[in-house]
């Protein structure tokens, strides 16, 4: 098949997401099985909405990455991408599978019967990140548009039941919508087999490092918290981080915690399988791809009771979930784990376990059965 698929952001490094990663580790593994995959993005890093990377064709991971300019008018994370309708003219995909409620979306609705392919929409259920109050404003505006273009969108696919019940409930069709587990994660952590570190029993978190994500949730949570050590990993918001260290000097826990700012993959993966426990102190999130991957490389995990973190993480079975903004719930669970050792080795086995149900094989399965089933082809070759 020729897939195309369009996201406002790629992980090219730095870029670091959780939507951006899950588009990596499909559309590599899309190109392993042989199809032609077009990633179509603009070079900027979600986080910082700064440029990181040319304009310009790239070949990459056995994948074509089209890097186009973005419009000058940016909501939120979302942005035109220029040269958009000649690109998906020039490849003439059969299948187009749009990321995010982001103005592509609308439009590839729009030219989709005239290009003549099937479009799959992955909304990554947009109602629960909306850090910027323009987001809040036009979400029902861009809700309504979507229900409106729905009938030329072939599939929704929805990753959880939150998800579905959210776009039932914008008046998306139940037929209309697929459910495929996210996110995906390759199938190798579960034999990963770490490196020894000297510094090894300290709680972690990795992530884009914003206020939504709770950082300072967790820092008065740590006050709470005998002797152990937090390392934070992942690019920072500078403002917020600047609060953080001012926070943490305040109670005086600058020994204690330990800022390692942008990570590469491998590091990640190496401190999520030798901590004593991950935390994600979330606000406000959907489903973060890090608590999965902890999961399988058999960290016990902590995280927060919002967005459909229920639903990847078990609570008392898999991992504790806590309330969020609720410093002493929070202390309470890490204290419950790091004097608890048979606690935690239950919930590492149990969690490995548990994470195979979003391995990246197995998802990349369905998704394949549904851009035939899109193609009305009977039969997968």
């Amino acid at each position: 098949m020729r897939i195309a698929i369009v996201c406002s952001y790629y992980p090219w490094p730095p870029s670091v997401g959780g939507v951006e990663t899950i588009v990596r580790n499909v559309s590599i593994e899309l190109a392993r099985r042989g199809h032609e995959v077009h990633v179509i993005t603009t070079p900027f890093d979600v986080t910082t909405g700064k440029q990181v990377s040319d304009y310009g064709v790239e070949e990459r991971d056995g994948i074509t990455i089209h890097k186009l300019k973005p419009g000058k008018v940016r909501i939120g994370y979302a942005r035109v991408l220029k040269g958009l309708k000649e690109t998906i003219w020039r490849i003439k995909p059969e299948i187009v599978h749009s990321h995010n409620l982001h103005p592509h979306l609308l439009q590839l609705a729009e030219w989709k019967n005239k290009v003549g392919y099937r479009l799959i929409a992955e909304l990554h259920y947009p109602a629960i990140n909306l850090d910027f109050p323009i987001q809040r404003i036009l979400l029902p505006f861009a809700t309504y548009w979507v229900r409106r273009k729905s009938p030329s969108i072939d599939v929704f696919l929805a990753h959880t039941n939150l998800e579905k019940s959210w776009l039932e409930s914008r008046g998306i069709k139940e037929n209309a919508i697929k459910m495929i587990k996210a996110p995906f994660i390759p199938s190798q952590l579960f034999s990963y087999k770490p490196i020894v570190h000297n510094d090894s029993g300290y709680l972690l978190y990795v992530g884009r490092v914003v206020p939504k994500k709770g950082l300072h949730v967790l820092i008065k949570a740590l006050n709470m918290v005998n002797g152990t050590k937090l390392i934070v990993a992942g690019p920072p918001e500078e403002k917020y981080l600047k609060r953080l260290q001012n926070l943490i000097a305040d109670l005086g826990l600058r020994t204690r915690v330990k800022f390692k700012g942008r990570v590469t993959e491998q590091e990640k993966i190496d401190l999520m399988s030798t901590c004593s426990v991950f935390i994600c102190p979330t606000l406000a999130d959907y489903h973060p791809i890090v608590l999965v991957e902890a999961q399988a490389l058999g960290a016990p995990v902590i995280s927060t009771k919002v967005g459909a973190i229920p639903e990847i993480v078990l609570h008392g079975k898999t991992g504790l979930l806590v309330e969020p903004n609720n410093k002493r719930e929070l202390a309470k669970a890490i204290n419950a784990l790091l004097r608890n050792e048979s606690l935690r080795r239950r919930l590492s086995l149990n969690a490995r376990k548990h994470a195979k149900n979003f391995a990246l094989e197995r998802q990349v399965n369905e998704l394949e059965a549904l851009y035939y089933k899109a193609l009305d082809v009977s039969k997968v070759p």
